[in-house]
């Protein structure tokens, strides 16, 4: 199921991408999300199955449509700006089909798409998300081209969340753990992606101030003690991204959802802030950990 916008100069790639699978899938969903450009008529005119939006709503929004249209019992979600080893449903239908899992996932991929050198790799472990999946996919955000999903379960978490446009999908698979969705990952790289400089995850002020609110968001769902120190974590870790895009009140906020959390800030086990963090009020510590990163990152830049 493929959500697409403006994404004309994509559509030959991407069909013989999956012309090429050695499992066909056995429907091929578009959503054009109000295109301006062509890529309705050339997907039509190629004889897929098109749906059209008549509002630009965005990823998520395109995947819960395309969810509800599907016929099938389990469904994967792809951009069609990206790709798919040629085996991909040869091994991730195979392990779904022969097991009880609601959502099969393999390692991903990212590749410049100007210099097509390798950018990022998404390496994920089975044993760490079955240990405890909540925790697991809160410090392991999980992208929305490398899952398959069982559709009863999808729908059971309330589909992508549609108010943002930026982490819905590592933001599903928090819900689909929270749902106790059964999870599965083969730990080798069977979906590929491909990072453009004018694409929405670009923006990286925007999306660590949307990462900061799902976090908070978090905490407010789940209240058991390691989930909260996952959180808490993770709200540092933002915190510093925040500082490097000079959002600095909204570093403040996440040093404070961390210390909610019952993580001191920092989440450092240098002797220094050892000595700092016994008894020292959180506001002065966090004000001091403000000012250590924001000299640190005025010098590396």
């Amino acid at each position: 199921m493929v959500p697409c916008y403006n994404a004309e100069s994509y559509i030959d790639a991407f069909l013989d991408n999956i012309a090429k699978l050695n499992r066909p899938f056995d429907e091929v969903l578009f959503y054009d999300d109000a295109s301006t450009d062509n890529t309705y008529r050339l997907l039509k005119q190629k004889g897929c199955h098109v749906i059209k939006g008549e509002v630009n709503r965005g990823p998520g929004f395109a995947r819960n449509q395309l969810a509800q249209s599907s016929q099938c019992e389990w469904f994967h979600f792809h951009d069609i700006d990206d790709g798919l080893n040629s085996d991909y449903l040869v091994k991730t239908a195979g392990m779904a089909e022969k097991n009880q899992f609601d959502v099969v996932l393999c390692n991903v991929n990212w590749y410049d798409a100007q210099t097509k050198a390798l950018a990022l790799s998404w390496e994920y472990s089975n044993t760490g998300i079955n240990e405890n999946p909540v925790t697991y996919t809160i410090s392991h955000p999980i992208g929305g081209i490398n899952g398959l999903y069982r559709k009863s379960k999808f729908i059971q978490t309330g589909g992508f969340n549609t108010d943002i446009r930026i982490w819905e999908d590592a933001d599903l698979h928090v819900k689909l753990a929270a749902q106790k969705a059964r999870f599965y990952i083969i730990e080798e790289v069977l979906s590929y992606s491909l990072r453009y400089p004018a694409s929405a995850s670009t923006d990286q002020s925007l999306s660590w101030l949307t990462r900061l609110n799902l976090l908070q968001n978090y905490f407010e769902i789940f209240t058991d003690e390691a989930t909260r120190m996952e959180t808490g974590k993770q709200a540092q870790v933002a915190a510093g991204s925040l500082i490097i895009y000079r959002q600095f009140s909204a570093a403040k906020k996440a040093f404070q959802l961390s210390e909610l959390c019952k993580v001191k800030v920092p989440y450092n086990n240098s002797r220094i802030w050892g000595y700092i963090k016994w008894g020292t009020p959180s506001s002065l510590r966090i004000s001091l950990r403000l000012l250590q990163l924001k000299l640190a990152f005025r010098k590396s830049t």
